[in-house]
């Protein structure tokens, strides 16, 4: 029976990696092709016109995510995954059928926004129910997986802009939408699983009591009075780097250092390959430090994940070097320049991808299952400012400088990010410790209640 529910489990995640992948390759679609899309609707080789689509598709997310991520504590998850990707795939399909000139771009930016209604409802009913999936001990690999699907959503986004979309840009988001409305059929047969998740089997058996306890609107200030809960949020300033990078890489890669985009899509690679790699590492010794009785370890891994890389890709972007015309994989491996600037920001990466399931098993740790959802949700909201910022703060600067000073413009924001954990290391302990308290006490309740009702059988 173990082995059963395990394999349900692990068959369970594997499905929202598969969606979360999926949800989150629309996004980087655009960046490979912004000056053919933007040429497509007229503006040339203006991207600002698309850095503020991509702005507006973030805020129509957050706004979606802020309301589903409330009524994700409160509803059946499974369908509010359902109807999310159901609409996102719906309108991603679309795409293909967008004009060219001014009248294709408002209609795509009518569609972006739909699709941001189903991405914010899909994300944070995934996030809670993978707390509902892994016990507290394996929550940083658990959630490591869970961040890694968004990894591999953007390498499939940028693969599919850069080589099928070869004929037209609009092709890849077919592809996107067709993959996602197969997988609305298979989401028919899960089954949702208990809020009281894995972590308590030793006081009840899971088909004894069902947790019947769902937000209301008084629990919102319990909630934001967590000074952990607070700062987690608040942190969304490391988003904002990150969206200027993936926005300009492109541009800075081919206007810099004369390396087209399908040249590039290699050095992008190997990056991804080091935050996946960095983000399993990380989520395994967190995970065992926590098991050894070090409570703050995810804390203080985070904490490093946002110090440590900040010299390595501030001299990454900032190594000198021009490819010549034509120039080849093999060849392009040959220039010293290139190679040390993949050297320093695959090392910066690495240790970056600390930060991944540190935050979200911290959120988990600290917050009872029904408040999980909210609190995501809201931590999202933020995330989606800063990814929506970012780009647009980016495409301004390059288009008024150049994309070397857009692109470097990152750094600024991310030398602020250790702050925002110091915060978190002083109050999770406590905070964690009464946050199971009080689901101990709740278990403990419904065990007895369900007692007396067989005693009245």
């Amino acid at each position: 029976m173990k082995d059963s529910s395990k394999n349900s489990s692990l068959l369970s995640l594997l499905l929202f990696i598969i969606i979360t992948t999926i949800t989150y390759s629309f996004q980087n679609m655009i960046p490979p092709n912004n000056y053919v899309i933007s040429d497509y609707f007229g503006f040339g080789k203006d991207i600002s016109q698309l850095g503020f689509l991509t702005f507006s598709f973030m805020i129509v997310s957050g706004i979606s995510m802020l309301l589903f991520g409330y009524l994700t504590d409160k509803l059946i998850r499974k369908w509010i995954v359902f109807f999310g990707i159901l609409i996102y795939s719906t309108f991603v399909s679309l795409v293909i059928l967008v004009p060219p000139g001014t009248s294709g771009y408002f209609l795509f930016f009518i569609l972006m926004c739909m699709m941001g209604i189903g991405f914010g409802a899909i994300i944070p009913s995934i996030f809670s129910l993978i707390g509902d999936l892994v016990s507290q001990d394996n929550r940083s690999k658990g959630y490591s997986f869970f961040s890694i699907s968004t990894l591999f959503g953007m390498l499939l986004g940028i693969l599919l802009a850069t080589f099928a979309s070869s004929l037209d840009w609009r092709f890849s988001f077919l592809i996107i939408g067709i993959l996602g409305l197969v997988i609305t059929v298979i989401l028919l047969f899960f089954k949702e699983p208990t809020r009281i998740g894995k972590d308590h089997l030793d006081l009840i058996r899971k088909d004894d009591i069902i947790y019947s306890y769902r937000i209301k609107k008084e629990d919102l200030k319990e909630i934001f009075k967590k000074k952990s809960n607070f700062w987690l949020i608040l942190n969304f300033v490391d988003t904002i780097p990150t969206g200027i990078i993936l926005f300009l890489l492109w541009a800075y890669m081919e206007d810099i250092h004369n390396v087209s985009r399908e040249m590039a899509i290699f050095f992008l690679a190997f990056i991804f390959l080091s935050t996946l790699i960095g983000t399993i590492i990380f989520g395994i010794i967190g995970d065992n430090l926590f098991r050894k009785g070090y409570k703050k370890a995810r804390v203080y891994l985070a904490l490093m994940a946002n110090v440590a890389p900040i010299p390595f890709v501030f001299f990454g972007l900032m190594v000198p070097f021009r490819a010549p015309d034509g120039v080849t994989i093999g060849s392009l491996f040959l220039i010293p320049g290139a190679v040390l600037m993949l050297i320093l920001t695959c090392i910066g990466l690495f240790l970056n991808g600390a930060t991944n399931g540190s935050w979200y098993a911290t959120v988990v740790d600290i917050n009872l299952p029904e408040h999980r959802g909210t609190v995501l949700a809201t931590a999202n909201f933020f995330d989606i400012l800063g990814r929506a910022l970012g780009p647009w703060i980016g495409a301004v600067v390059s288009d008024a400088l150049d994309p070397l000073a857009g692109i470097n413009l990152s750094i600024v924001f991310w030398i602020f990010l250790p702050f925002f954990w110091i915060p978190v290391l002083k109050n999770v302990i406590p905070e964690m410790e009464d946050t199971e308290k009080i689901f101990r006490e709740r278990i403990e309740k419904l065990k007895k209640e369900e007692e007396e009702w067989v005693k009245n059988l």
